[in-house]
C-alpha cells in the first residue's frame, strides 16, 4: 500500500507526463443581464478520472467533491468538526465500531430521482471492492441499511474516525440504478467485473451542486450547475478548471479581472502577489528526515546517539523560513491543520552543544552519512535548499552530511528498497485523520520498514504509544493519544520532523468563500461566490 509521502512524490513524478496548457485568460464571463457567471480555476492538472470510486488525485478530488455528495462533510478549512450533508445526523456506539447515519428526506440526484440508503450502500461497497488507491480508506468497514433512510457502517476495530473517512470525495454517492445500467457493480469482484469504464468522466449521476459539462484530462474540465440540486444553488452556474503551469498561474491571477482562483502558488511562489488578491492556507504538509535503523545499512544512522545529536543540531525555525511566511517549525509528525498536532511551542530548540556532547559520549568523531532526496520543487520550494540547510546545521555539530539528489523516480525506487542512510520527504495525510500516520510510521509499519525500524529495534514505549492511539474510542481521546505518540516518537524514533507548510488558494479580490481545505478537495467550488 502506498502511503501519502510516497503518493505525494509519485504524483509529482507523474506531472512530467501531463501536458500543460499555457494561458493568460482572465476568468470572468457573463452574458447580458448577468444571467450566466463563470468561475475560473487555474491549477496544474493531476487528473485521471471523475469516478468517485477511483479518484485519488488532487484535481479529480476537487471536481468530484462538487459533483457527488457524501454522508457528511467539512466547512472551509476546519476539519475538526463534521458537518451534515446527505445524512442529517449520525449516532455512534460506545465501542466506536458501529455508526448509524440518518438520511435527509429531500435529496435528489441530477436526474430528479430520490436518494435511498441502497444508493449509499452500493456506492461505498463499490468503492471498497474496486480495490483502487482510494479503497484503502474504507478497508475494514462494512455497509448495510435497515430501511430506505438509515445506513449502518460497522468497523472491525474501534475507529472514531469513520465519519471523517466518509467525508472524503471517494465516498461520493452514485445513483445506483444509473450506475448499474452502465456497468457498475458493488460485487466482491468489482475490481475486474465493473465495466462502467470512462462513463463517469463525462456523465454525472450524483446529487452534488454541479454536473459535468465537458472533460479533457489534459487541459480543461467544465462543470455546470445542477438544475435539480436539492440544496442551495451555487453562485456560479459554470466552473472551468483549466490546466495552467504555476508560473502562468501567478501571472494570470495577478492580472485577473475577477471570478478566478489559482491553486498551486504555495511557498516562494506566493511571494510578490499583489494586495488585490486573497490568500487562504493552513499548514497541512510536514517535512521530515528518516534515519535508517538497520546496522547493515548504516552503523552511524542506526546509533540512537547519532539520531538525537542530529535532531539537536537542526535549526527548525530557520528551516521553516525556507517554506514561506505561513510555514511553522515542526513540533511533531502531525501538521497543525489536523487534530492531534502538538503546539508549535513544543518544537525542539536547537542545541549544538548538546549535539556535540551526545556524539562524544557515543564515541562518534566526525560521523558521516549520506542524505538522499528527490531533486524537485514541491509546493514552491526547492527541496535542495532545505537539505542544504540541514547539511549546514549538522556541520556545526561535527556531523558530515553528504547530499545526494536523485530524479524523482530513482528516489522512489531507492526509498522503497530501504537502503538509504538518511531520507527526506514531504508528508501529508490520505485523509484528515492523524491516526493514519500510526498505521504507516509505527515500528514495523510500512514506512518504518523502509527505514529499518522494526518492532525488535524499537523502544517498547513507541509500540505501546501507537497501540494506545488505535485503541481510543472517541475523537478527543484519539487526539490526546496522538499527541503522546508524537512525544514518544520525538524521543525514540528515527524520524526528525523539520517544518510544516501550507497548501493555499489564491483568489481574486471580488470572491468570498475561496477557502483552502486540507480535507482532500483543496477548495469547495460550490461555496465560492462574488462579493
Amino acid at each position: 500500500m502506498m502511503n501519502k509521502s510516497q503518493r505525494v512524490l509519485a504524483v509529482v513524478a507523474g506531472l512530467a507526463a501531463i501536458p500543460m496548457a499555457l494561458t493568460a485568460c482572465a476568468g470572468t464571463s457573463s452574458s447580458a443581464g448577468g444571467g450566466s457567471k463563470t468561475l475560473t480555476v487555474d491549477t496544474s492538472f493531476v487528473l485521471k478520472t471523475l469516478d468517485p470510486g477511483m479518484v485519488y488525485e488532487q484535481t479529480g478530488a476537487t471536481a468530484v467533491h462538487s459533483i457527488y455528495d457524501t454522508l457528511v462533510t467539512f466547512a472551509g478549512s476546519d476539519v475538526s468538526k463534521i458537518q451534515p450533508d446527505l445524512a442529517s445526523s449520525f449516532d455512534s456506539s460506545s465501542d466506536a465500531k458501529t455508526f448509524t447515519f440518518h438520511l435527509r428526506d429531500d435529496v435528489t440526484f441530477s436526474d430528479g430521482s430520490k436518494l435511498t440508503a441502497d444508493d449509499v450502500v452500493f456506492s461505498l461497497k463499490r468503492l471498497q471492492n474496486l480495490k483502487g488507491s482510494a479503497s484503502q480508506t474504507v478497508a475494514g468497514l462494512a455497509f448495510s441499511s435497515t430501511d430506505a433512510k438509515t445506513v449502518v457502517v460497522t468497523s472491525d476495530i474501534p475507529n472514531p474516525d469513520v465519519p471523517t473517512i466518509l467525508a472524503m470525495p471517494s465516498t461520493g454517492i452514485l445513483n445506483s440504478a444509473e450506475a448499474k445500467k452502465h456497468g457498475a457493480t458493488d460485487a466482491a469482484d468489482a475490481a475486474t467485473s465493473d465495466t462502467i469504464g470512462t462513463y463517469l468522466d463525462t456523465h454525472s449521476i450524483g446529487s452534488g451542486p454541479y454536473t459535468i459539462g465537458s472533460y479533457d484530462p489534459s487541459s480543461k474540465v467544465v462543470l455546470k450547475a445542477n438544475t435539480k440540486y436539492w440544496g442551495t444553488a451555487p453562485a456560479y452556474n459554470r466552473v472551468v478548471l483549466q490546466n495552467v503551469d504555476v508560473q502562468n498561474q501567478k501571472l494570470t491571477i495577478t492580472k485577473s479581472a475577477g471570478d478566478e482562483m489559482a491553486l498551486d502558488l504555495s511557498g516562494a511562489l506566493s511571494e510578490g502577489l499583489p494586495s488585490t488578491v486573497q490568500v487562504s492556507g493552513v499548514p497541512d504538509t510536514s517535512y521530515f528526515l528518516s534515519l535508517n535503523q538497520d546496522p547493515s545499512v548504516s552503523k552511524i544512522t542506526s546509533n540512537p546517539a547519532f539520531v538525537k545529536a542530529l535532531r539537536a543540531s537542526i535549526d527548525n525555525v530557520g528551516i521553516a523560513k525556507l517554506f514561506g511566511k505561513d510555514a511553522t517549525p515542526a513540533a511533531g509528525l502531525v501538521p497543525p491543520a489536523f487534530a492531534g498536532a502538538l503546539p508549535e511551542s513544543d518544537a525542539p530548540k536547537r542545541d549544538v552543544a548538546q549535539a556535540k556532547s551526545l556524539l562524544a559520549g557515543a564515541g562518534l568523531s566526525n560521523p558521516k552519512a549520506k542524505l538522499i532526496y528527490p531533486a524537485i520543487t514541491y509546493r514552491g520550494v526547492d527541496l535542495g535548499t532545505v537539505v542544504t540547510k540541514v547539511q549546514s546545521d549538522a556541520k556545526e555539530a561535527g556531523i558530515d552530511i553528504e547530499l545526494t539528489p536523485q530524479p524523482i523516480n530513482v528516489f522512489l525506487d531507492s526509498q522503497s528498497a530501504g537502503k538509504n542512510e538518511i531520507g527526506f520527504s514531504p508528508n501529508s495525510l490520505n485523509y484528515p485523520v492523524a491516526a493514519s500516520l500510526v498505521n504507516n510510521m509505527a515500528p514495523g509499519a510500512s514506512t518504518s520498514l523502509r527505514t529499518g525500524w522494526t518492532v525488535e529495534r524499537a523502544d517498547a514505549s513507541a509500540v505501546a504509544a501507537g497501540k494506545a492511539v488505535l485503541a481510543a474510542t472517541t475523537a478527543d481521546a484519539r487526539s490526546a493519544a496522538m499527541q503522546e505518540w508524537q512525544k514518544v516518537m520525538n524521543a525514540t524514533s528515527p524520524y526528525i520532523p523539520l517544518a510544516n507548510n501550507s497548501g493555499i488558494v489564491v483568489a481574486a479580490g471580488n470572491l468570498k468563500g475561496a477557502v483552502y481545505s486540507p480535507a482532500g478537495w483543496t477548495v469547495d467550488l460550490a461555496a465560492v461566490s462574488s462579493k
